[in-house]
């Protein structure tokens, strides 16, 4: 099962209409005022989630629960973002990929809490894809190929999630690596903004990668 999330940062609208139309058999779940971004796109949530403190509108959310979408409530003194509860709603459902739009924004804290998430969820059996109009991020821990002509644009970063991750072996790419440490100490900055230059890149490692599709 698939899970699309929307949350509270910025969002291409464009994008996310095009992405729910040609995934219609996949769950919404806006979070808490994101329910707005959807508006503007004319597509509705399966389901809500947060403390609605940001919404702040209950006739808007009565007129929702009348069109039969599940509100999921919680009280606003809470040890999670509504972003992390709209995840674990999803995970206690067996739905085990998500793509979330509005991860990333003008909140840096709010950024760096929803990649954490990316390992946490990693590790439970959930992949989940965080989509900007430029980004596409995710947690990867096992070797894997890319094609070129499906990534998100022109540069390709990788990051290790622990301190250190080693790097067997990164082809197809303009600055191929091999038997080097992913390093966030020594080098943190070595493995971004690589570019695949064959139809397909194939990276070997042994760990977890931060990886990061990207375009200007």
């Amino acid at each position: 099962m698939n899970a699309i999330i929307v949350t509270g940062g910025d969002i291409d609208l464009s994008l996310l209409e095009s992405y729910i139309s040609k995934n219609k058999y996949t769950t919404v779940i806006s979070v808490d005022a994101a329910v707005k971004k959807l508006e503007e796109t004319g597509k509705l949530p399966n389901v809500m989630v947060g403390d609605f403190d940001t919404l702040a509108d209950e006739k808007r959310l009565e007129y929702y629960a009348g069109l039969g979408i599940e509100i999921v409530r919680h009280n606003p003194v809470k040890d999670f973002s509504d972003t992390e509860l709209a995840i674990d709603w999803a995970y206690k459902r067996n739905i085990t990929e998500i793509v979330i739009f509005g991860a990333l924004g003008r909140r840096f804290d709010h950024t760096f809490a929803n990649i954490l998430m990316l390992r946490k969820y990693k590790k439970l059996g959930v992949d989940i894809t965080v989509v900007d109009r430029c980004n596409r991020i995710y947690v990867k821990s096992n070797p894997f190929i890319l094609e070129k002509r499906l990534v998100w644009g022109k540069y390709i970063s990788f990051f290790a999630v622990k301190e250190k991750v080693f790097i067997e072996s990164l082809t197809g790419v303009a600055y191929p690596v091999e038997n080097k440490y992913l390093d966030n100490i020594e080098n943190p900055s070595l493995f971004i903004s690589n570019e695949i230059v064959d139809d397909y890149m194939s990276v070997i490692f042994d760990g977890e990668i931060l990886v990061v599709e990207s375009r200007d």
